[in-house]
């Protein structure tokens, strides 16, 4: 008789995953709006800060470097900018701010466990988070390469918490499907839900898989 496994809570806050600083800028008018109160962690010398600043209702940047904290402060003086280390939730807890949104640019190249178990801490402490941007090229791999089972192989699932990849899935992974709900991500992602943003997430991980498959056939 097969063993049951152990059923996790798959639901969460969505992640738009960008590769590099240009898409990380060019993310911003997408998914911030005016009533938005923005954290940005890995804020370095306040170049991104000051591209949310023009869209969110208050944005603070924060940076474990002295040295760029100095730099931000004096560059964009009407930007609160605090010399504060991403992984320092009591810290980021006593600003007492309800953030919305949270940008993470600690490192492209960072390894994708210590940036997932970042992100859960966030979700924890600050529960008004409606989204998180990391820049991590490694996500992004890992994302873009994944194919989820049983749901989009055998299009059944036992865990309730997975039923928006059963509801959102294409039946069949092709590429073009995946392109286009890339391109409404762009335009309505941030005013989703979260089932609708993961379920992108996996079924362009899908198509890929398919690519892959493909070609060694």
């Amino acid at each position: 008789m097969p063993g049951r496994g152990q059923r996790h809570n798959l639901s969460g806050v969505p992640v738009i995953i960008v590769e590099n600083v240009q898409d990380y800028r060019e993310c911003v008018p997408h998914y911030v709006t005016n009533g938005d109160i923005v954290l940005e962690a890995g804020a370095a010398q306040g170049c991104t800060t000051s591209v949310i600043a023009q869209y969110a209702a208050e944005v603070i940047g924060i940076d474990k470097s002295p040295f760029n904290t100095r730099v931000a402060q004096n560059r964009y003086p009407k930007i609160e900018f605090l010399e504060i280390d991403a992984g320092d939730i009591s810290s980021l807890q006593r600003l007492n701010k309800p953030f919305t949104k949270i940008f993470l640019d600690i490192s492209g190249s960072q390894p994708v466990g210590p940036l997932a178990q970042l992100l859960e801490k966030y979700e924890r402490a600050f529960p008004s988070v409606n989204l998180f941007v990391v820049k991590s090229y490694r996500m992004k791999k890992l994302v873009g390469c994944s194919t989820v089972f049983p749901e989009q192989v055998l299009g059944t699932t036992r865990n309730s918490s997975a039923e928006y990849m059963l509801q959102n899935a294409p039946s069949k992974a092709l590429p073009p499907k995946a392109r286009t709900n890339i391109q409404r991500c762009r335009s309505h992602g941030a005013t989703t839900g979260t089932a609708w943003l993961m379920a992108l997430a996996f079924s362009a991980g899908a198509a890929v898989g398919a690519m892959w498959r493909a070609k060694r056939t």
